[in-house]
């Protein structure tokens, strides 16, 4: 097949098509910053994914006002009937099944399935309006198990879905505040962030021992992480987030440890393992968002477009096909943006594509026209063959 300058024209005029038709979030032409989905000076404290349709965004705020997406962030609307004029939103969580999301707020436990519309008061005896409820985990191997902290009365436990409660409080201190509960999908351990440090339940909350060996002294934990919670991660790596910076144990807890890169003096309020590639961890802070690409030992940022020094408080993975990150600050950040833009990385990429383009054209060139020194030596050859012959005749 003969290569024309006609033709390499019309192939990089295709290709360049098709990579701006591309998913705003691959290709060359994807954004590589964090952009505003909309949102702006909401106080955002918590997000939610609903696993079923992860284009179904869910984001609580300080200000007591549930905002959900329906398009992977990019519009939204807010929901509150059912919820008390002034409460503060702590944690979204959709429970084992997907088909109920539930609200911690400062003035109870509310429950909603029909994505946010409506909202309703969970329980009876434990879950009323004097309670602040703080955090939330569920057992997958239970659908109607739920495990919830409290700012003053310590982990509850339900056993139907939320209808009745129970303290489960041996071994915690007394009316300690729960910052935050993970439970181990793979070994059934809870662990609870507080207060007063790190403590874990390996009954399912029938007991806590504390694991606070090698953390700073009066360190309040915010977040703590298991790697195993998504597949492929190491057993027995912990992550742990604090007022003291970033923490990690490879002993499932018995020992902890700073990074490599220290991380003392900053505040961390979470901690998010990335289930794409379970190296891979991101911490809010009171500085921004921070990634690590070694399993917490060495921090750099994420992307630039987030206001400076934002604090960041949640993570979720959402969009088409978990595609994007968001990020619970002031408002709701998604990386990468849609709105894309060329980062000095992309802008080799399209130097080194249009130099690519460029010497296909060359060649096309070359073998449209071969040089004028090959035609004048097969004329001369030419001549001498029509010299010879007239010679003959």
């Amino acid at each position: 097949m003969r290569i024309t300058a006609p033709k390499v024209f019309l192939l990089l005029a295709t290709v360049m098509l098709c990579l701006s038709a591309c998913s705003p979030t691959s290709g060359i032409f994807a954004g590589g910053n964090w952009q505003s989905s909309g949102l702006p000076h909401q106080h955002i404290r918590t997000l939610a994914v609903d696993f079923n349709n992860p284009q179904d965004i869910f984001a609580g705020g300080s200000q007591g006002k549930v905002f959900s997406s329906s398009d992977g962030g990019q519009h939204w609307a807010e929901h509150r009937t059912g919820l008390p004029p002034t409460v503060s939103i702590n944690t979204l969580s959709f429970d084992a099944t997907g088909k109920k999301l539930y609200a911690a707020t400062d003035a109870g436990l509310f429950v909603s399935t029909d994505a946010a519309l409506h909202w309703i008061l969970v329980g009876k005896a434990a879950a009323d309006q004097s309670f602040n409820y703080t955090a939330l985990t569920f057992d997958l191997k239970a659908p109607q198990t739920i495990f919830a902290g409290t700012a003053s009365h310590g982990v509850l436990v339900s056993l139907d879905g939320g209808n009745t409660w129970s303290s489960i409080n041996k071994g915690l201190p007394p009316a300690t505040t729960i910052n935050a509960l993970t439970f181990d999908v793979l070994s059934g351990q809870i662990w609870v962030a507080t207060a007063s440090g790190i403590y874990r339940s390996d009954n399912r909350g029938g007991s806590w021992q504390t694991f606070n060996t090698g953390l700073a002294p009066s360190v309040v934990v915010n977040s703590v992480q298991p790697d195993t919670n998504v597949i492929g991660g190491t057993k027995g790596l912990i992550f742990a987030g604090t007022d003291h910076g970033f923490y990690l144990s490879q002993d499932y807890g018995a020992h902890w440890k700073t990074s490599q890169e220290s991380l003392v003096g900053t505040s961390v309020h979470v901690v998010y393992v990335d289930f794409h590639k379970p190296t891979t961890v991101f911490i809010g802070t009171d500085i921004g968002a921070l990634r690590s690409d070694d399993s917490g030992q060495n921090w750099g940022s994420v992307g630039p477009g987030m206001p400076k020094d934002q604090p960041v408080f949640s993570f979720a993975w959402g969009a088409s096909d978990y595609s994007q990150l968001f990020a619970a600050a002031d408002d709701v950040y998604l990386f990468p943006g849609t709105s894309g833009g060329l980062s000095l990385g992309r802008l080799v990429e399209l130097v080194i594509i249009a130099l690519f383009f460029y010497l296909l054209y060359l060649l096309a060139r070359r073998r449209r026209r071969p040089p004028k020194r090959d035609e004048a030596v097969e004329q001369a050859k030419e001549g001498e063959q029509r010299t010879k012959k007239n010679a003959v005749v």
